[in-house]
């Protein structure tokens, strides 16, 4: 057996072993190049070593560090809801930012399983509340994150443009990344039509539950749509009500000395005249 099919089927055990066990796949395959190289192509540590991509493994560690840090600090999850509020009810356009966000997430460098790990809950969540088909959402977010996946700083783009360019062959990084993105925006345009796009872009606006979008938000110092200043204590100002005019002297009294004095004042029976 050449020592070329050889190669390919240790790399298919190191995947099969990594999927199937609790195992780091890296980990495993540098044990495996060392075993292959040094039992099959009888190469020693510098030759094992001198075949190791250093530049492409530092990108690749500062990329994943980069998208590690971005969702650390809730970048992702500001990203997210800051989309969702920009929707301003239209439903049809939920999936598109679902498309989006995903490309942009994988854009910046996160894997795609991550990527969609984080966005697929929020994309079915939203389309079990608004009557949106779930494998539109769900294809919308997969294809989202293979049109962002060949961006010259993700992952799989710093792969590919790295071997073309130490393989000394012509490529764009741009070309390829646009390739990609308008292949899975077409397909995800044809997803969005033949499952029920058209009948949500239909739709109009709805009201979107819990996004600030719709509804009145209340104030710091005030009720919810009102610019009436609200009391201590939360009370309903004096001549304002849901059912007409409220006494002031319902309004709960405040502690204090000069409360207490007013009180007995105004508890104090007349002189007759």
């Amino acid at each position: 057996m050449s020592p070329q099919l050889i190669s390919i089927l240790v790399l298919v055990v190191v995947f099969v072993i990594a999927t199937t066990r609790s195992v780091n796949m890296g980990a495993l395959a540098f044990a495996a190049a060392f075993a292959v190289g040094e039992l099959v192509a009888d190469l020693d540590a510098d030759g094992i070593f001198a075949g190791f991509p250093g530049d492409l493994f530092v990108v690749l560690v500062g990329v994943t560090y980069l998208f590690a840090i971005a969702r650390a600090n809730g970048t992702t999850d500001w990203l997210v809801h800051a989309s969702i509020r920009l929707v301003r009810g239209r439903v049809a356009l939920i999936p598109w930012v679902m498309f989006a966000l995903t490309g942009a997430l994988t854009a910046i460098g996160a894997v795609s399983p991550a990527a969609v790990a984080i966005v697929a809950p929020i994309a079915l969540s939203f389309a079990a509340r608004y009557g949106i088909s779930p494998l539109l959402m769900g294809a919308m977010v997969v294809h989202g994150a293979q049109g962002g996946g060949f961006s010259p700083i993700s992952i799989y783009g710093t792969i590919v443009n790295g071997i073309v360019e130490r393989e000394h062959l012509t490529g764009s990084p741009v070309f390829l990344f646009l390739a990609s993105l308008v292949v899975n925006l077409v397909i995800a345009g044809v997803m969005f039509v033949l499952f029920g796009g058209l009948k949500l872009w239909a739709q109009g606006a709805v009201p979107l539950d819990g996004t600030g979008v719709t509804g009145g938000a209340p104030g710091r110092h005030g009720t919810p749509d009102s610019g009436t200043p609200a009391p201590p204590g939360g009370a309903t100002p004096a001549g304002t009500g849901t059912s007409g005019t409220t006494p002031a002297a319902s309004a709960p009294a405040v502690s204090g000395p000069a409360t207490a004095t007013v009180t007995a004042v105004a508890a104090r029976p007349e002189a007759p005249d």
